[in-house]
């Protein structure tokens, strides 16, 4: 029955071709073969080829949250299809060439400098109808027609070879090379033989350095002839629909041009433990695009940090070469070079290396030979006669190998060189190109602050911003007499008119007196300079107490450090320079400063303590506790703050006291806060700042809640779409371990270092949570996940997130020097050692 089906099955399919073959006249076969040609294209369409490039950072698809490697080689075949239809499969990629040798976009050398193809004047072999040939310039004097249908559309190349033109006003000029044959003054037409670039505007960026300085920057129109190119990878740069060459034939006289349709790659992977991969698929690997600081590979040129940042200068920092990486462990084997006779192996925390900032050089990346052969052209010799020489000394860095770095120069040789003996190339002052760098001194600029949109606190913290608009409720009797002194002071030849408006407010907070216009003029008329409390307020209504000068507020706790105070000095405040002495003071502004204290009095939570300073109402400093439950837990945070003249309808500025270390995402080495209540990051109207609502104290709170958080890695710009996802949570967990590992140096850094005004703070802050610090110490390398919300130890049962070894090894570093900065405060802690061993 089985063999009965099929024939009746074979009959039937063949009955019914012939009856489809009749029915459409004959042309079955023909619409069947379109149809299965155009299911290949969409095959290889859906077939998804990743691209890569040497030095990329990729991971197994198999093994997403495993180690990581680099690209080291990268071998790719390609499909063609040629412009007038016919195909070719399976050529390698290094057999291609461009459509001309120089593209838009490249980089060439002449002499000594190295610059950016920025435009090409195109310079075309044209084969006419006649048999004669010459060279055409595409903006000479003769005006060259395309009369081929347009089959590239990649505007770089209007030009290409076998391409149909016309060629009008033909007369012989010097754009014009008669290769064979004689012109004439007619209309001719032609097939283009071969494109190639005439004369390149280049953009200079650098130069070695000739005699301790940079020389003059060659013209920025160059023929193209007196230019050496610097290809980096040219093969491993090609894409689905990019136009090639593939080459001359005997039986055709000029390139074939084709577009290729389908690339196919394999690559050998470097991986951090030190093995490699060849010939891995590309789509068995998957690009890593966020990438850990504390994350290194093989070959890479690392230095020591230390535990603590303290007077530790570059030029005496160990520096050293990585052999293998431990990415679970969190640990390096590194190669030091103290010397060239000593050289020591030893395996380190990740934590406690920095990649080198000047032998972190990349694959593909230009650099300048340090030589004496470089300098020197006192001979009275021209550049030119000293090409060869300088081509030698510009490259490109192509591989590493055993501490040595591999460049392939523009002269075409490679050699190896230490690192020591090359530089990177940088922009050179006063050349024609634009810096792609933002000022490192903008503090502005929104692209120096990558980190994500960040929320207002919750609706309290909105509730408290209200209180703005009612803060006759909100001022105690102690504050409003320390506060009206001062404007006793400012307004003295005034009497008590702003003394009566202050306290005749509406419930809405505004003031219901009335003043004259010669008053409100004198008001305005104010300057910064004035606004000091004068010494018979101060000896009546201030205080001293623990070092600082205190407002009487009331308060039980007189022992303590105040969480509220006004201070006499401001010598060391980030912004003491920003003077206002030539600007008016209005009255709306001393208004809201006013509001802005009696805010802070009243509603400071203990974790936050202000002062404010008397010769400068403009100036504040705040101190933040970490709060449990993050890694920065016991930490103390200090922000200084500048109201501005147009305050509130400006933000304050607020400047991160960093000591030179990074603990957060959104707090610079350098003090810059990314916060998009400050706007120094873009935000909703919500969470941008509100002239009528926003306050000192919602600024403050935002940088505890939503800034050290207990998950600091997703503030970082786009991180959040990771939350949840096994990858982003391997990131957070390791971003954590460094932040409670800067977070100690940064408590280590206060302790010998305390702000003026927080003496007393810092030493009262360590005396009581000291030994909560050593504790997590222990725990954490017990096992316990960081951050973990215990006390004196009580985190055992919490160990589902085993905190790293290289983690371990810094904390056991750390360890004893808080032992000692605890010790030299006075407090006996060397009792706990043992059970912190």
């Amino acid at each position: 029955m089985d063999s009965d089906f099929d024939t009746l099955s074979d009959s039937s399919s063949s009955e019914y071709l012939d009856d489809i073959d009749s029915l459409y006249g004959g042309q079955a076969h023909s619409i069947f073969s379109s149809l299965e040609e155009t299911i290949e294209k969409i095959d290889d369409f859906l077939l998804f080829e990743r691209k890569f490039m040497y030095g990329d950072i990729v991971s197994l698809l198999s093994d997403p949250l495993g180690q990581t490697g680099k690209v080291i080689n990268v071998d790719m075949t390609v499909d063609l299809e040629h412009i007038y239809g016919s195909k070719v499969k399976n050529i390698n990629s290094k057999n291609l060439h461009r459509i001309r040798s120089i593209s838009v976009g490249d980089y060439v050398a002449q002499g000594a400098w190295l610059g950016k193809v920025e435009k090409i004047d195109d310079l075309l072999t044209v084969l006419f109808d006649d048999g004669t040939k010459c060279q055409l310039s595409a903006v000479g004097p003769e005006k060259i027609i395309s009369i081929s249908p347009d089959l590239i559309e990649d505007p770089q190349y209007p030009f290409y070879p076998g391409q149909r033109v016309q060629v009008e006003s033909l007369s012989v000029s010097r754009s014009t090379n008669w290769l064979c044959g004689m012109g004439n003054n007619k209309h001719e037409q032609g097939t283009v033989c071969s494109v190639e670039a005439g004369l390149v505007y280049v953009d200079w960026i650098s130069c070695a350095v000739i005699n301790g300085e940079k020389g003059h920057a060659p013209p920025c129109m160059q023929d193209s002839r007196n230019l050496s190119l610097l290809a980096s990878f040219p093969h491993a740069n090609w894409q689905v629909g990019d136009c090639c060459v593939v080459g001359v034939s005997e039986t055709v006289t000029f390139e074939q041009i084709a577009v290729i349709v389908k690339t196919r790659t394999k690559v050998d992977v470097q991986w951090q433990n030190g093995s490699q991969s060849l010939g891995l698929d590309s789509h068995s690997l998957f690009p890593v695009n966020i990438v850990d600081v504390h994350d290194f590979w093989p070959d890479s040129y690392v230095l020591e940090k230390g535990t603590v940042d303290d007077s530790q200068v570059l030029g005496i920092q160990k520096w050293g070469i990585v052999k293998c990486v431990d990415s679970y462990e969190r640990t390096v084997k590194v190669k030091w070079f103290k010397s060239e006779e000593d050289q020591t192996e030893e395996i380190v925390s990740a934590y406690e290396l920095a990649e080198h900032p000047d032998y972190s050089f990349c694959l593909g990346e230009a650099v300048f030979r340090k030589e004496n052969s470089v300098v020197g052209l006192s001979d009275g010799s021209s550049m030119r006669n000293h090409t060869e020489k300088f081509l030698s000394h510009i490259g490109i860095v192509v591989g590493f190998e055993y501490g040595d770095v591999e460049v392939k120069w523009v002269s075409g040789a490679t050699s190896k060189v230490a690192p020591h003996e090359i530089y990177r190339v940088e922009k050179c002052e006063g050349t024609t190109a634009t810096s792609v760098l933002g000022d490192e001194n903008d503090q502005q600029s929104n692209e120096e602050f990558p980190v994500k949109e960040n929320q207002l606190l919750a609706p309290q913290i909105k509730d408290v911003s209200g209180t703005c608009d009612n803060a006759k409720d909100s001022i105690s009797p102690s504050l409003s007499q320390v506060a009206i002194g001062v404007f006793t002071s400012i307004f003295g030849s005034l009497g008590t008119s702003l003394i009566n408006a202050c306290r005749s407010t509406s419930e809405d907070g505004q003031i219901l007196e009335k003043h004259s216009d010669e008053e409100e003029m004198e008001l305005c008329n104010l300057k910064l300079d004035d606004l000091r409390i004068p010494e018979k307020i101060t000896s009546e209504q201030i205080k001293e107490d623990n070092g600082d000068v205190i407002s009487p507020l009331g308060s039980n706790h007189s022992e303590s450090f105040k969480q509220f105070n006004m201070v006499s000095g401001c010598s060391d405040h980030h912004f003491v320079d920003r003077s206002m002495m030539s600007l008016q003071v209005k009255r709306e502004w001393l208004k809201k400063v006013h509001q802005e204290w009696s805010i802070l009095e009243k509603d400071l939570p203990e974790t936050i303590y202000v002062r404010v300073y008397e010769e400068r109402m403009d100036l504040v400093r705040a101190a933040i506790i970490g709060s449990a439950g993050t890694p920065y837990h016991d930490g103390l945070f200090f922000f200084d703050i500048y109201l501005p003249p147009q305050y509130p309808n400006e933000p304050p500025m607020v400047y991160y006291n960093s000591g030179g270390l990074r603990i957060n995402p959104n707090l610079y080495e350098s003090g810059k806060v990314c916060l998009s209540l400050l706007n120094t990051w873009t935000g909703s109207d919500s969470e941008v700042w509100n002239p009528k609502s926003s306050t000192i104290l919602q600024v403050l709170l935002s940088l505890q809640a939503l800034v050290l958080n207990e998950k600091p890695y997703f503030n970082e710009a786009g991180y959040d779409t990771q939350i949840g996802k096994a990858g982003g949570e391997k990131n957070s967990i390791s971003y954590n371990e460094n932040a409670f590992l800067v977070s100690c140096r940064s408590m280590l850094y206060l302790l010998r270092k305390p702000p003026k005004h927080f003496e007393a703070l810092v030493d009262e802050h360590f005396r009581r949570r000291w030994r909560d610090i050593l504790m997590a110490c222990k725990a954490y390398t017990e096992g316990a996940p960081i951050g973990y919300p215990f006390r004196c130890g009580n985190g055992e049962g919490e160990n589902q997130k085993r905190s790293s070894t290289g983690f371990k090894i810094m904390l056991s570093k750390l360890v004893p020097k808080f032992v000692e900065a605890f010790s030299d405060k006075g407090i006996e802690c060397s009792n706990l050692l043992d059970q912190l061993r």
